[in-house]
């Protein structure tokens, strides 16, 4: 981060989410420059939706992807105008369709045939013509975490060709209310390679193209986000091969390529800082137990997902195996099990890095522990 968390630590305490926009900006320059031509990049919304983070994504010229009216609505509080969201999500109420038909949002991402009706109504009855894209479920298995497979047959996400008949039927029914103006697909999240995009590049084409060839109006083609993140040492995803593949399959099309990046942009730009309360030693393990945990980074339980854990002021101590635990009632609460850590004191403070995405977004009060502060270092 390029900043002596040291000191923050004894200012502020802890726990403390921090952030650094500079490498976020970073990130956003080293996506944009994997591609040659014009990418549109609608952060989404779900990874972090800090108020200042959304602020200063604005002024990047960066348009937002959510999944909730209430994500709508802190983009509108930030900002951003109607035309800079997307509205993604499987569960669209009848509340968060209004409000974003009353605030002319720019697309919604169709997720399945009653939903597509559901618009349909409500536009017709506010006299509207809402912009729809059909999230495309292209059964591309791309062998991550199951819990964050999104594009495979068995999960609940996007539609098939299978339902194209009855989508065709709909739009039919309402063109008073209904203008189909792009195809989008989200296959997962936390993908290192490039072949899963290819594929599901490859299946999905043939249906934007029989679409313009019905006389639909496709303006662009949007490819998700998806870009892993290195929480481990795994190899970086090569962003250069991700931009030539995608404008080889799209830019023939003539369409607007859009992206839906959240995780690459934000996950390596936050630490959350946390104090060691307690150093607890038995005959089958060593525990460090902080004053933070499971309900303020859920990731770990959750996933079993790995962070890096660094002392805020280095030592040279003799590392040893410790588990990493949190306050919590729950013996899921963990933040790293049998970690190697050089010799640690009560009081210490400790980072845990690569928490900018879906760390402050997940946390909660359980137990009711306050939820950390958020800050940003620059």
């Amino acid at each position: 981060m390029g900043h002596d968390l040291s000191v923050v630590a004894e200012n502020l305490r802890a726990p403390v989410y921090i952030y650094s926009f500079k490498r976020v900006t970073e990130n956003l320059k080293r996506l944009r420059d994997s591609f040659s031509g014009p990418l549109h990049i609608h952060f989404a919304v779900k990874t972090n939706s800090n108020r200042e983070l959304l602020s200063r994504l604005k002024n990047a010229g960066v348009g937002l992807d959510v999944v909730s009216g209430g994500e709508v609505a802190r983009a509108l509080e930030c900002g951003f105008k109607g035309q800079d969201i997307l509205f993604s999500g499987v569960a669209k109420t009848v509340e968060e369709i209004n409000f974003s038909l009353e605030n002319k949002i720019r697309l919604f991402n169709v997720e399945s045939p009653q939903e597509l009706v559901r618009i349909g109504e409500l536009a017709r009855g506010k006299k509207l013509r809402a912009s729809v894209s059909f999230r495309l479920n292209p059964n591309v298995n791309p062998k991550t975490h199951p819990y964050i497979t999104t594009g495979f047959k068995e999960n609940k996400f996007g539609m098939d060709k299978s339902f194209l008949p009855e989508l065709l039927e709909i739009l039919g029914r309402f063109k008073d209310s209904l203008e189909l103006t792009a195809l989008d697909f989200h296959i997962g999240s936390q993908l290192f390679k490039i072949k899963p995009f290819e594929e599901a590049l490859k299946k999905s084409i043939p249906l934007f193209e029989d679409l313009r060839g019905r006389g639909f109006n496709l303006k662009s083609f949007d490819i998700g986000g998806g870009i892993g993140v290195p929480y481990n040492n795994e190899k970086p995803f090569d962003l250069k091969s991700y931009g030539k593949t995608v404008e080889k399959y799209l830019r023939p099309l003539g369409c607007d390529i859009v992206c839906e990046p959240g995780r690459f942009l934000l996950a390596d730009a936050g630490v959350l800082l946390t104090q060691v309360e307690y150093i607890k030693k038995t005959p089958y393990k060593s525990f460090v137990i902080v004053n933070t945990g499971m309900h303020h980074l859920m990731r770990p339980a959750l996933y079993q997902a790995y962070h890096s854990i660094k002392p805020v002021i280095q030592n040279k101590g003799v590392a040893r195996k410790v588990d990493v635990v949190g306050p919590i009632c729950e013996s899921s609460d963990f933040l790293a099990k049998d970690r190697k850590l050089p010799a640690l004191k009560q009081g210490e403070f400790l980072a845990i890095c690569d928490v900018g995405a879906y760390g402050f977004v997940m946390a909660s009060d359980y137990n009711l522990h306050p939820k950390p502060r958020e800050i940003f270092v620059d």
